[in-house]
């Protein structure tokens, strides 16, 4: 009686042929009159070696799947209840995981509990659980049956994620690279690739990319996520909208802490205009004579634009525009459409204009710059949290204070011109 290899690989002696192998093989086997040997009998427990029932084979209810079933080709492989039959030279030279399956001999261990070996003696049938799954497996052979037109038409997103999925779970590591270094010239990070038009699939791409160790552009859809106007990732948006997509507890804490950050910092920025180098420079200094008694007053050359009226064209150029409620959770692409307000024509001075689209263009950098520290690393960062009501309690505290932020904003924008005075 033959035993079964490992309980790793299952080897099941009973595999019905005819929904294995093509219809040549079928019929051959037919013409072949011999008594089947009796199923083998495996153990778990290797003191007591109870008899255990052999598994009924998942090759009788797998289906071929239409175009990557191939008839001359020689290995089959089962993934959600889909069969596939590829070539065997072609999997060992482009994925690393296949060529140490395929190659691997059946008396080891494989070194995944995922994979299922099947074998009547006549053919074998790798069941890959849930490595990957058919779909993400179908686009992968997609991309490999026609790479070139990949190459020069970059796919959208939705043919990009399956095939990074299964290129990373199935070790195709050329694809991988490709898949990774085109979804990061999408998503690029540098503060001169941003602008003000928010991008799809921010959510899915940060879950693409933690779980496929991707670092490129998780930075941009991040702030993606933070820039959007929903108080909580899982809640709904202000206008009743449904949440985003599930993202990791580390990367929802970011999004959260950088919201309230940018809001802030726009609410510094936009809801009042501050004094310029050029007004302070002309602003009279106060000089103390000898006679303690009496104040010289010596006055400058005065900045030629009044600062009432100076507010009065921020009010109408920020305020009533628009462009502050715009803005509000987006203060880096804010910052540079107060730069580019041509700000010559309400007729402030230039020394005015100079000082402040310095002081804005710093702010923008800064603030970019400063997003790195927020972004999360593993998510054992939030292993600092001891457990998921904690974690809720520091995301619901961090929800409230953003509510109240903004509460506060729209208190003080809703008066219209005169609030900002």
């Amino acid at each position: 009686m033959e035993q079964a290899s490992t309980a790793l690989h299952k080897v099941s002696n009973g595999c019905a042929a005819s929904a294995c192998v093509d219809k040549d093989n079928a019929n051959n086997h037919s013409k072949v009159k011999e008594k089947r040997k009796a199923p083998g009998t495996t153990s778990n427990d290797p003191v007591q070696g109870r008899p255990l029932k052999r598994a009924k084979s998942d090759c009788t209810t797998a289906q071929k799947h239409e175009n990557f079933y191939i008839l001359d080709a020689n290995t089959l492989i089962e993934v959600d209840g889909v069969l596939f039959k590829l070539h065997h030279s072609k999997l060992v030279t482009k994925s690393s995981f296949f060529a140490q399956l395929l190659e691997h001999n059946l008396e080891d261990n494989f070194p995944n509990n995922d994979v299922r070996v099947e074998n009547d003696g006549k053919v074998t049938v790798y069941h890959l659980g849930n490595i990957t799954t058919a779909d993400d497996l179908v686009a992968l052979l997609k991309f490999d049956d026609n790479t070139t037109e990949y190459y020069f038409q970059s796919p959208p997103f939705s043919v990009l994620a399956p095939i990074l999925r299964a290129a990373t779970a199935l070790r195709f590591e050329t694809y991988r690279v490709w898949a990774a270094r085109v979804l990061g010239q999408i998503w690029l990070s540098s503060l001169a690739d941003l602008t003000p038009e928010p991008m799809e699939n921010a959510a899915e791409f940060v879950v693409l990319a933690r779980s496929c160790n991707v670092i490129s552009g998780v930075k941009r859809a991040l702030y993606e996520l933070s820039r959007t106007r929903l108080i909580g990732l899982h809640d709904n948006d202000v206008l009743g909208q449904p949440g985003l997509k599930q993202i990791g507890h580390a990367d929802q804490k970011c999004v959260d802490l950088m919201r309230e950050l940018l809001v802030t910092t726009w609410s510094d920025i936009a809801v009042r205009i501050g004094n310029s180098s050029c007004q302070e420079a002309s602003a009279p200094k106060i000089c103390h004579s000898r006679n303690k008694k009496k104040k010289k007053f010596i006055s400058q050359d005065a900045c030629p634009f009044d600062k009432g009226t100076q507010q009065a064209t921020w009010n109408k150029r920020v305020h009533d525009s628009g462009l502050y409620t715009k803005f509000l959770f987006d203060p880096v692409c804010g910052a540079q459409a107060l730069i580019d307000i041509p700000w010559e024509k309400e007729g402030w001075c230039s020394a005015c204009i100079q000082s402040k689209r310095a002081t804005w263009g710093k702010i923008r950098q800064n603030l970019w710059s400063d997003m790195d520290k927020w972004i999360p690393g593993p998510e054992w960062l939030w292993s600092q949290v001891p457990n998921k009501q904690a974690r809720d309690m520091v995301l619901s505290c961090l929800m409230c204070r953003t509510r109240r932020l903004l509460a506060f904003l729209e208190m003080d924008h809703g008066g219209g011109g005169s609030s900002h005075s």
